[in-house]
């Protein structure tokens, strides 16, 4: 619990591996460690953000006049919260994750040495961790943006219902000014709800997109360090051909 209070980008198992990787010169690994971290983050912040407005806009709900629209928006905006409850426990738990994986990195490297240190970075699956994330953003940004669209049509029926009212107040001025003003407070909520849950979805794609382009960069890295090992590879091949045709003529002499 203590573990998850701590900012990722200063947690002591963090910075170890953070160590450890740049000793053994694996800046690549540590570059993808570091996407993700950053990544951690930002979700953490925006998500935290969120969870402070919906609290204060599910307030504001209960303060609804009519009570059938009420408790419709109410249903709503619960299952909007419960969306962003959803991201940030996937975040908890990744975040749970990375910091177990880059404890057992640095064991494993004092226990095996780089190699073992190399195979562990590549088990703590940072291009997966993010491809699930980004599906689960994708999922909540449409799910948010549908509770709009059903705001959209409360406040359509609530039109109607003003419209209907402006006709009845010829007949009724007291009754019905008094209960326009209502109708206007009411639409007025409504609104604000509808633009806090569009900015949820947006917000949501925009993570989603972030994870799309951290998978692309660590792909990327991934594919240059690859390379780089078939460079070295290649390299001490050729120098093992070079010292075998150097040796052949001595034995050639020897044998004489």
């Amino acid at each position: 619990m203590e573990s998850q209070t701590i900012s990722l980008n200063v947690h002591p198992q963090i910075l170890d591996l953070y160590e450890v990787l740049e000793k053994n010169g694996l800046h690549k690994q540590k570059e993808d460690v570091q996407f993700l971290v950053g990544y951690v983050e930002s979700m953490e912040y925006n998500l935290s953000v969120m969870m402070n407005e919906i609290q204060e806009i599910h307030a504001e709900v209960k303060r609804l006049h009519d009570r059938g629209i009420r408790n419709q928006c109410g249903k709503i905006i619960s299952k909007a919260e419960d969306k962003i409850h959803q991201a940030k426990t996937m975040v908890s738990v990744i975040k749970v994750r990375l910091i177990d994986a880059a404890g057992n990195a640095v064991k494993t490297c004092k226990e095996k040495g780089k190699s073992a240190l190399i195979r562990a970075v590549e088990a703590m699956r940072v291009s997966t961790a993010l491809s699930k994330i980004k599906s689960g953003f994708s999922h909540i940004s449409q799910s948010m943006r549908q509770s709009a669209g059903q705001i959209d049509v409360i406040r359509g029926e609530l039109h109607e219902v003003g419209g209907h009212m402006k006709n009845a107040g010829r007949a009724l001025l007291g009754r019905s000014a008094k209960q326009a003003g209502n109708l206007e407070a009411d639409k007025g909520m409504l609104a604000k709800l509808r633009d806090f849950l569009e900015s949820c979805g947006d917000t949501f794609s925009k993570m989603e997109r972030s994870a799309d382009r951290l998978i692309d960069k660590i792909q990327q890295n991934e594919k240059q360090a690859k390379q780089k090992q078939s460079v070295k590879s290649d390299l001490r091949q050729l120098k093992t051909q070079r010292h075998e045709k150097s040796k052949a003529p001595v034995l050639k002499e020897q044998a004489r």
